[in-house]
C-alpha cells in the first residue's frame, strides 16, 4: 500500500477548521483533522509534507513521524509544522484501523475501562467559526440564542445554576468555565479590578451552591500576568474546584512555578503545548497537577502516547482536549479508554447548537 494523495477540506461554516484525508493506492482513506490558523497548515500540508509522504507506506507510522519530525526549522511547541503533521499522524492511524478492522483504542493495547466521566466545556454555538488566535473576546463566541434556548457560554455567564441542572440531566459530573476573560480583555491581563474579581467569583459561587458534588474546573485560557491569575486563585479557592486551567502563558516555567505555589488548587496545564520535549519541561518544573494535550496539536496519535507515557512517570494525570473538531474529540476519546492515568475526566464540547 502506498500514499497517493493528500486532500484538505474545508467548511465554509466553521472556517476555523480543515479536514484532511490521505489517499491510498489500495482506496483506503484516512482522515486527520486541525483547527485555528488552518491556512499555512493547509499550505505546509501540501508544500513540505506531500513530496516526503507520497509513496511512502501509510502503515509505517512511526518512521513517517520520525521522518517529519526532522524538519530543518520551525519543528517545536504547537506551530504549523507540529500541527500539519498531527494530522497527517491521526491519519495514518485511521488507515491502520480500517486495515486491521480494530477500533483505535484497541490499536492502542486495549480498553482500561469502559466509561468516562465527561465534563463540559461550556463554550457557544460560534465557539469554533472563528479563530481564538485573532478574537480572545468570549463575547465574539456566543451564538444566537433560539426558541427560547440558552446557550452554555450564555448559561453560565447569566444563569449558572440552571446550567449546572440542564448538565447533570444530560449525564454530565462537571463543567468548564471561563467567567474572568473579560475582565482580562479589558485589562490586558496585567490586573484584575474589584468590580471584576466579584463578578466572576459570584458566577462560581452560583455554580458550586447549585450542588456541591458537581465539579467544576475554571478556565483562563493563558490570558493572565502571575500577580493577577494568583490573586484570581486565591479569591476562589473556597469553591474546591477541580482544576484551574492555563491561568498564564508558561514559556516562563518560574512563572508557573510561582503560580502553582501561591495556591491550593490543583493546576492543569497543556492543551496548547506540543511535542514531548515541552510536555518535559512542564513535567519537570513540579508545577502542574493535570497534563492536557491536544492530540491535533502535541504531533498526533504516536505524540500523544509518547506523552502520557511520560507523564505516568511523574504522576501526572492527563486529559484529552478537543475544543477543536470531531476527528480529535474520537481520537481523545479512544485515549481516555485506553490509558490508565488518565485525570478521570474526559473533555467534550460544546453539548449543543
Amino acid at each position: 500500500m502506498k500514499v497517493v494523495g493528500l486532500e484538505t477540506i474545508r467548511i465554509a461554516e466553521y472556517p476555523a477548521m480543515l479536514f484532511l484525508q490521505v489517499h491510498t493506492d489500495e482506496g483506503v482513506i484516512g482522515l486527520g483533522e486541525n483547527c485555528v490558523g488552518i491556512g499555512v497548515v493547509e499550505e505546509f500540508i501540501h508544500e513540505s509534507i506531500a513530496p516526503r509522504l507520497l509513496g511512502k507506506d501509510p502503515l509505517a507510522i512511526t518512521s513517517i513521524h520520525e521522518l517529519l519530525h526532522q524538519d530543518f526549522i520551525g519543528f517545536q511547541g504547537s506551530g504549523v509544522a507540529v500541527r500539519a503533521a498531527s494530522s497527517i499522524d491521526i491519519a495514518l492511524w485511521d488507515i491502520l484501523g480500517k486495515v486491521t478492522k480494530q477500533p483505535l483504542h484497541q490499536l492502542l493495547g486495549g480498553k482500561v475501562r469502559d466509561r468516562i466521566r465527561a465534563y463540559n466545556t461550556c463554550a457557544g454555538s460560534a465557539y469554533a467559526k472563528g479563530s481564538s488566535n485573532i478574537d480572545r473576546s468570549r463575547k465574539a463566541q456566543i451564538g444566537e440564542v433560539q426558541n427560547g434556548e440558552f446557550e452554555d457560554l450564555v448559561g453560565f455567564l447569566k444563569r449558572p445554576a440552571e446550567l449546572v441542572e440542564s448538565l447533570k440531566a444530560m449525564g454530565f459530573t462537571a463543567m468548564k468555565i471561563w467567567p474572568f476573560d473579560e475582565a482580562a480583555v479589558r485589562s490586558g491581563g496585567q490586573t484584575i479590578s474589584n468590580e471584576d474579581l466579584r463578578e466572576g467569583v459570584a458566577i462560581l459561587e452560583a455554580a458550586r451552591a447549585t450542588d456541591k458534588n458537581f465539579d467544576i474546573m475554571l478556565e483562563m485560557h493563558s490570558l493572565w500576568s502571575a500577580p493577577a491569575a494568583t490573586r484570581i486563585a486565591r479569591a476562589v479557592e473556597h469553591l474546591d474546584l477541580f482544576w484551574i486551567e492555563d491561568a498564564l502563558r508558561h514559556e516562563s516555567t518560574e512563572a508557573l512555578i510561582r503560580f502553582k505555589n501561591s495556591h491550593r488548587i490543583p493546576v492543569t496545564v497543556g492543551e496548547t503545548t506540543g511535542t514531548r520535549w515541552d510536555y518535559l519541561r512542564l513535567l519537570s518544573s513540579r508545577a502542574v497537577d493535570h497534563l492536557m494535550i491536544d492530540p491535533g496539536w502535541v504531533g498526533g496519535i504516536t505524540e500523544a502516547k509518547a506523552v502520557i507515557a511520560l507523564a505516568s512517570t511523574y504522576g501526572v494525570p492527563v486529559a484529552p482536549h478537543d475544543c477543536t473538531g470531531p476527528v480529535v474529540l474520537t481520537v481523545g476519546t479512544h485515549l481516555g479508554v485506553a490509558y490508565p492515568k488518565y485525570s478521570g475526566y474526559r473533555n467534550r464540547t460544546p453539548t449543543r447548537a
